[in-house]
């Protein structure tokens, strides 16, 4: 028999391809994902080598037992290429399940093939063909085998669907190390089918050279496009497409690297290049948060700092600055809610007091004098009862924003409780919060309010208490007179002000 014809000289080759990707990945085996190319590749030399012993075998019972060497490799091929390309893409977690599910049947092709003739199973018979140069093992499938064949093309196809859609919105790099993995997945598979089909009795199979060039694909892939360093690639994928800011200095803040966001957020990182000093960073160094403000917004970011160690030592610092805006505008709106009347949107009771004895305990309180009014709605009760609730909030509303209207912008206006209103007014004499208090007085009277066909006019009694420059003011005691004059108005006819 000769042996050295071309197509045993390519099996041969497909061997030694096999062989040298052994080496390849076992000296970097320290290298993200090499561990799947390492028994990626252990399992294709099974197969080609074994393929290799076949075809150059001289009887049966040889031929047979290269069969059974081909088989403790060629089931995994597809399992093992499905969880590499997975880990390419940075896809590492699969359930147990999963992976029972995906390793069950290479098993119990291993098993069932290596059990023949005892269990005619996997085949259901074999026989030695040879034409003086090449030889074969010709098989007849039991039913196992069409089982194997379909889990195979269905793996195949998990992992061409798992290319094609990580090829979409893709970077450059990672579109050629994607298009390099999906020719190296199609050729071997696309090759076998003609195989698969064939009824020939001497049949040529094409799979072993096929994965020799997958081989030569996956060895310049790994060479020229960093295919089994792609989880740093895809790490820095992923922090370049963060919204967070990162930056990664030196253990002396000095600029080593920036996402595309943190270049968005600083300009000035476009135009620095490693070791130069990046201005401003030392308010990193103590902050957690921090306000930047962008255009005519302030954005509000909360700053991470991690070490990073080599040999226990600190190598450098990252820093992350995450974008807290939506947060703290929810803290305010919440703020706001806790301290405002829903209705009135005015200070409620304990913003009031709050807000009222921090004006009047301030440093120059002693230096100024205070007015303050107790504004209450007369017959409001009346109004609930002949128009409803809803009329009864109308009128809150109406004489509030009226209030508002009257008082500065810096007087201090809250819901003292149910329809009364406490204004405190600093830097005022009594002259003038009495006047004010009767201009306030008057308008509300002369503002009718119309609700469902109807007219409500409504008309206020207003309390004046008066604190004197000189003398410490307290906000109960004005409250307490303030509230006594209230009542002398109602009690001498309502709809007017009286100063105590």
């Amino acid at each position: 028999m000769q042996y050295f014809n071309i197509f045993v000289i390519l099996v041969f080759m497909a061997t030694i391809c096999s062989v040298i990707l052994i080496l390849y990945t076992i000296k970097h085996r320290n290298v993200d994902k090499s561990y799947f190319l390492i028994f990626l590749s252990a399992a294709t030399y099974l197969y080609t080598f074994g393929y290799l012993l076949e075809i150059t075998s001289s009887t049966l019972e040889t031929a047979f037992c290269t069969v059974r060497m081909q088989y403790t490799g060629l089931p995994f091929i597809l399992p093992i290429s499905y969880l590499f390309v997975r880990d390419i893409y940075g896809e590492k977690h699969l359930s147990k399940l999963k992976l029972f599910f995906l390793f069950s049947v290479p098993v119990l092709t291993v098993i069932t093939m290596q059990l023949y003739p005892l269990m005619k199973i996997f085949y259901s018979n074999i026989e030695y063909i040879s034409n003086g140069y090449i030889a074969n093992c010709r098989v007849y499938p039991g039913p196992f085998y069409h089982l194997y064949t379909g889990f195979s093309y269905l793996i195949f196809l998990l992992i061409i669907r798992l290319i094609i859609i990580k090829l979409k919105g893709s970077s450059k790099l990672k579109k050629q190390q994607s298009l390099i993995l999906l020719v190296a997945c199609l050729i071997p598979t696309l090759c076998s089918i003609p195989y698969v089909l064939s009824t020939a009795k001497l049949r040529y199979d094409p799979t072993p050279i096929a994965n020799a060039i997958s081989m030569i694909l996956l060895l310049y892939a790994i060479r020229y496009h960093n295919l089994i360093n792609v989880v740093p690639l895809a790490r820095a994928q992923v922090i370049e497409s963060m919204d967070d800011a990162f930056i990664v200095c030196d253990k002396d803040f000095n600029f080593l690297d920036a996402n595309e966001a943190a270049k968005q957020l600083f300009p000035e990182l476009k135009n620095l290049i490693p070791g130069d000093a990046i201005e401003g960073v030392e308010r990193f160094k103590d902050t957690t948060e921090l306000s930047i403000q962008r255009g005519n917004e302030t954005r509000f970011y909360k700053s991470t700092q991690t070490c990073i160690l080599q040999d226990r030592m600190v190598k450098g610092i990252c820093i992350v600055l995450h974008d807290v805006t939506e947060n703290e505008k929810l803290l305010k709106k919440l703020r706001i809610q806790a301290s405002f009347d829903p209705l009135m949107n005015i200070y409620n009771r304990g913003t009031l007091f709050e807000a009222a004895k921090l004006m009047l305990n301030s440093e120059k309180a002693k230096q100024l004098s205070y007015a303050l009014l107790m504004i209450d709605l007369d017959f409001f009760k009346i109004v609930n009862d002949t128009y409803g609730h809803f009329a009864g909030d109308l009128v809150l509303k109406t004489v509030v924003s009226i209030i508002k209207k009257t008082f500065r912008k810096d007087d201090i206006i809250g819901r003292y409780g149910g329809e009364e209103i406490v204004v405190l007014l600093e830097n005022i004499s009594v002259e003038q919060t009495f006047r004010i208090a009767e201009e306030l007085r008057k308008i509300i009277e002369n503002t009718p309010i119309s609700y469902q066909n109807h007219t409500i006019n409504i008309t206020i009694s207003i309390g004046v208490a008066h604190s004197p420059a000189g003398e410490g003011h307290s906000f109960e005691n004005m409250l307490d007179r303030a509230d006594a004059a209230m009542y002398e108005a109602k009690n001498s006819g309502r709809n007017r002000t009286v100063a105590e």
